[in-house]
Parts: C-alpha cells; structure tokens; sequence
C-alpha cells in the first residue's frame, strides 16, 4: 500500500483541471434537464513508479444531473424524514435494497436557511411519499423549501467499472502495485484501487477492508488525491451538471480534505470560509498560524503545503494571511477542482460556499 504518511510531506501532486477534450472519458452522466451542463478535464500526473507514486491533488467539480425535485410537505429540524404530496416515487427508488450498501442517492436542500445542505437518502417510500435521510435534518429544513435528488458519485461511475476502462488507471493483484485513490475519512486516509485477481478477486477494492468498492460514494464536497505509478500522466473528463446555489460542507474538528464543489474558481475571500471573528460559522482567526484555524493548500512546486490563516490582528494583520509570507492573501485562488485541508481546531462547522460564478448569464 502507498500511504500518505505526514499532511506536509510525501505527497507530490499536480493538478490541471481545463475546459476541453482529454484522453479518457469518465462514466458520469452527461445530460440534465434543470442545470447547466459540462465538463472538467482533471490532469492525472505522471512521472511515478509503484515504489513512489505521482499524486494528483484534486476534486470533481461538478455532481449528476437531477433525477427528481419537487417541494416539501412535512419536513422538521432534527428529524430524519422529508414527506412530499406530490412525490411520484416508488419504494426503492433511490436507495439500494442491499444491506449495509453505500448510499445511491442525496437530497440537497435548495431553498431556505438550509440551502445547500445535503442528505444520504437511507430508504424511499413510495406509499408514504417520504424519504428517510442521513444524518438528521438541520435547522431551517421545513415544509415547503424546494429539494432536489441527484445519483450520486461512485468509483465506479467515476473512473469506470472495470480495469480496461478505469479512466486511464492501472488495476494490478495487489494494492501496492496498483494506481490508487485515495479518500479522507474519520481522520485519515481510506485507499481504494482495482484489483485483478489474487487473494482480494477482482474488481474495485478499498486497501485492508473484503469485499466489492465498486459503489464507493465520492460526495460533491470530496478532495481526493490519486497514486498514479506510470511516467507519463493522463487526462480524465468529468461530465456533468455545474452546482448551482450555495452550498454547505461540512467541516470536522481536525482535518478535513475538502473539494472546490463548482466548476469556477474561487478566491479565499469569495470562498465564505471566514464569517465573523467569533469563528462559530467559520474558520477562526488568530494572531499568527498556530492560533487559529489553518487553510492548507498543496503546491506542487515545493511539494510542501501553503498555509493560509485569518488574521485577527497584532503582528500579522487583519484579514486573510499566508504563513511566512508579508502581505494580503485575501485573492489566493482555489481553482476549478482544487482540494485542500482545514485544519479545525474547534467546533464542527458548516462552511456555506457561495455559488460560482455568482451568476451564468
């Protein structure tokens, strides 16, 4: 297995995300009725080997297409149900009958204080006309703010289903030899790639875990970081819908890799990240990098991490910062696709990203 051994050490990623034709094409959904649609060119570097991988640094920027969006009926903060009238639904519909099977579907709030929240849908009763979701509704999901259901992503439907088709990644018996993706979850790093026969058979698997990964979810707030072994890098193509309204991810104590969930850039000061001095709705401030929440974005260049903070006075300033660097960082870019680490040093938090571009006309 290749691991990431230290967040500021050992990683090596480039990533290049453009608007365009590529080498290989994803098995995402191409076409929506309600959104904007499009696709994102993700640049997998190259310039590895098994022993020591290139890593590309990267997110999807863009979600499936909506499969159905209507209005609540019944809806209530803390609970775990959203009832429509007006669903058309059948059970089943979108969510797996198999047992402990990842998630097929969310419900993004679109309306309301809690717009751009987003919900596993756990089961669909079709009698009922309600959704059973994960986890529990937040406060401001009422009756009568608008939803939308959307597929979601999975490896599979990402970098194909099989290892001939896996997005220009190379499948091998054993974790180590193989291309790899690697996902942040409950605090570190869960490593999936494709197996071609040996002791974990054939097909998707997640590195120390038996059984199919071929429908592990990749959520739109996802940051990602692919193992590539080849010298020579490939293209990806994401096709989608572009995410439109804000949204809200949320953000752990500790460290979470999160994605740039749109398809256009944005700069740390449009991002949303900081709110207000009380750091209880976002990043808190401090007087230097070790006092507040810290914003960790990879350069490739120097294969070391940029840390970002807000300053709340004294010596380094007011406004956002670059540790070790003089000056106003407020207009760093966080590019189409970019990923990067928060470093949380309090509460959770729901960081609520505003939409971008702010318009599409």
């Amino acid at each position: 297995m290749k691991t990431n051994t230290s967040l500021f050490r050992s990683l090596a990623a480039a990533v290049v995300l453009a608007f365009g034709t590529a080498t290989h094409t994803s098995f995402a959904q191409t076409t929506s009725t309600t959104t904007p649609v499009g696709f994102v060119t993700i640049a997998i570097a190259g310039g590895g080997t098994p022993s020591a991988p290139a890593y590309t640094f990267t997110t999807l920027g863009l979600v499936n297409p909506i499969a159905f969006q209507s209005t609540t009926t019944t809806s209530t903060a803390g609970t775990a149900t959203i009832t429509d009238t007006a669903a058309t639904w059948a059970n089943n519909t979108y969510n797996s009958t198999t047992a402990d099977a990842p998630p097929t579907h969310f419900v993004e709030i679109l309306s309301g204080p809690a717009a751009g929240s987003m919900y596993d849908i756990v089961t669909t009763n079709g009698t009922g006309q309600s959704l059973t979701v994960s986890p529990a509704l937040a406060a401001g999901v009422t009756a009568g703010v608008s939803y939308a259901i959307r597929p979601h992503w999975t490896i599979a439907s990402v970098f194909g289903p099989t290892v001939n088709t896996a997005g220009g990644l190379t499948g091998a018996t054993t974790s180590g030899n193989a291309d790899q993706i690697q996902l942040w979850r409950n605090g570190g790093f869960a490593t999936y790639y494709y197996s071609t026969g040996g002791l974990a058979g054939t097909g998707w698997r997640q590195f120390g875990v038996a059984g199919d990964a071929t429908n592990t979810v990749i959520y739109p707030d996802d940051g990602m970081i692919i193992a590539f072994t080849h010298a020579t890098g490939v293209n990806l193509v994401i096709n989608g819908a572009v995410k439109t309204g804000q949204t809200s991810v949320p953000v752990l104590t500790g460290y979470s890799l999160l994605g740039n969930v749109y398809a256009a850039g944005m700069t740390l000061t449009s991002s949303g990240l900081y709110t207000d001095a009380t750091g209880d709705t976002g990043v808190k401030p401090g007087n230097g990098s070790s006092t507040g929440d810290q914003i960790l974005v990879w350069n490739p260049a120097t294969a070391g991490y940029r840390t970002f903070f807000y300053g709340s006075g004294g010596l380094f300033g007011t406004g956002w910062k670059e540790f070790g660097v003089s000056g106003d960082a407020s207009g760093t870019a966080l590019p189409v696709g970019s990923a990067l680490f928060i470093n949380r040093a309090g509460t959770p938090f729901n960081w609520v990203a505003p939409q971008h571009p702010a318009t599409f006309n």
